[in-house]
């Protein structure tokens, strides 16, 4: 054994030594760069470079989440939202003889289109008129509605949204922007889904053509409610499209999007929207309607391919709300996780600080990641599911733009991570070559927002962990006439 390794030491380090030097010979700072790639087949290091060291993970912890979320939760895990009377029910006139009671399981994924069936649902059990108000229970959920690492930009990014147990479209609004039919006139301003309330404060004008369009849009919380603010100009010739923001508020958010729903659907309400816990009166008398979401491996999916911040952060509550304090907050999660962590005999320790590594709370080094990694590919069970939720180099995901003109498209499946405040550019996955597979971790951090560079740099680091393949001269093997042509079609 110890003869093994010393033979492989001197090949793995050459490899490592032409890493560094290419980081140098970049820019880069040696230090600043953690890398760890491994081959799973003979178990053996092909690059180690500060593969100990602690970096920030940026979206590379969504890894940890999802793996904890499978094993805690289950593959097959759903979320519940559940609607009660809390009033006589006449089923002949569809009135509700008091209040009607939403309560919120964490569902991430109530999108338009969800939460148009969910209502179409609820009139498909008969209601058409509620004497009462609408109650909105997130008590699923701790109050706090923005974990650690978001408050350090309070823009109005979609990936900044925050989380609550009862959440429409990711807490997001399409702000749908067209120009108008004239140069001069107002640039047509429409928010997806409808939300009764909600504040258009637009001074956007249509340009004429040869001019760039510069239009802004951006929410901000005003009088208790979001505000669209939409300035700048729109080109008459440019496409119309979306800009997606966040919304400022949570529960009444979804309260305002289910009124305009009520109203499409012909749902009298009589009284107004509150938020309250759905009393154990009315729960004894069980719900009404029951919504159940999809499976967890479709948000695992929307965690990696599409780096859903608030898809992880759903998930990483609910850890807690059903593993934990049974209160859906960020410190329970991280404890749940951490333990977690341990029992799985996994490296060292994390802090697990949210669920989407946004912020600098978080910590990971490339030698957990890939412990972390290689523990998903020998899950028998739940490996495909895993897998498959990552990006593929080249083809989709956060990865669509990447890898392109390299022999490695299609054969990397990763999870990125990016945070330009802090230089963060990473990537963390699989090389899947037909005769092996490798493992890997390249943290960059503290080494400026320049994106691209960092995209060239795993590139290259991951193609000197595969050389080329050797080409074979014509007829250096006896073969026939179609072994010949094929050859030489594989070779070109």
């Amino acid at each position: 054994m110890i003869l093994a390794l010393m033979l492989a030491v001197p090949a793995g380090a050459s490899l490592s030594e032409s890493v560094k030097q290419m980081l140098i010979q970049s820019g880069y700072k040696p230090s600043n760069v953690g890398v760890l790639v491994r081959d799973m087949t003979n178990d053996s290091v092909l690059i180690a470079l500060n593969a100990e060291e602690p970096f920030i993970p940026a979206s590379v912890q969504k890894l940890v989440t999802a793996s904890a979320a499978i094993d805690l939760l289950g593959i097959d895990y759903r979320f519940q939202t559940k609607v009660f009377a809390g009033g006589a029910f006449d089923r002949d006139s569809g009135t509700i003889q008091g209040d009607l009671y939403v309560r919120g399981g964490g569902d991430p994924g109530f999108l338009a289109e969800r939460l148009w069936l969910f209502v179409q649902h609820i009139t498909h059990q008969g209601v058409r008129a509620i004497k009462g108000d609408l109650v909105l229970d997130d008590c699923f959920f701790s109050d706090n509605v923005s974990g650690p690492g978001f408050s350090e930009d309070k823009s109005s990014r979609a990936y900044e949204a925050p989380t609550a147990a009862l959440s429409a479209s990711f807490n997001t609004v399409a702000v749908h922007v067209a120009p108008g039919s004239s140069v001069g006139s107002p640039v047509h301003v429409r928010p997806f889904p409808s939300i009764r309330g909600v504040k258009i404060v637009s001074t956007a004008l249509t340009t004429a053509a040869d001019k760039p369009s510069g239009i802004q849009v951006k929410t901000e919380e005003m009088d208790g409610r979001t505000a669209i603010l939409v300035y700048g100009g729109m080109s008459i010739d440019a496409k119309p499209r979306y800009v997606y923001r966040k919304v400022w508020q949570t529960w009444e958010n979804f309260g305002w999007v289910l009124q305009a729903l009520f109203d499409e659907c012909g749902i009298v309400l009589e009284g107004r929207v509150r938020r309250a816990c759905v009393p154990d009166s009315v729960k004894a008398s069980g719900p009404l309607y029951e919504f159940t979401s999809k499976p967890l491996t479709e948000f695992i999916g929307h965690m990696f391919k599409y780096s859903s911040n608030f898809a992880a952060e759903m998930v990483f509550r609910t850890i807690d709300a059903e593993k934990g304090t049974g209160k859906g907050t960020w410190k329970g999660a991280g404890d749940v996780i951490r333990k977690w962590w341990k029992a799985q005999d996994l490296p060292g320790a994390i802090p697990a600080a949210n669920g989407s590594g946004m912020g600098n709370r978080n910590r990971l080094s490339p030698a957990q990641a890939v412990a972390l990694l290689t523990r998903e590919w020998r899950a028998k069970t739940t490996a495909p599911d895993f897998v498959s939720a990552l990006s593929v180099a080249g083809v989709d995901g956060t990865l669509e733009r990447r890898f392109g003109s390299s022999r490695l498209k299609g054969i990397v499946r990763a999870k990125t991570g990016t945070l330009n405040n802090y230089g963060v550019g990473n990537l963390a996955g699989f090389v899947l070559l037909p005769d092996r597979t490798l493992v890997f971790a390249v943290l960059i951090n503290n080494s400026g927002p320049d994106q691209y560079r960092h995209w060239e740099t795993h590139q290259r680091i991951l193609e000197l962990s595969v050389p080329s393949p050797k080409k074979k001269r014509a007829g250096s093997r006896a073969a026939g006439p179609r072994d010949r042509g094929t050859a030489t079609k594989r070779d070109q």
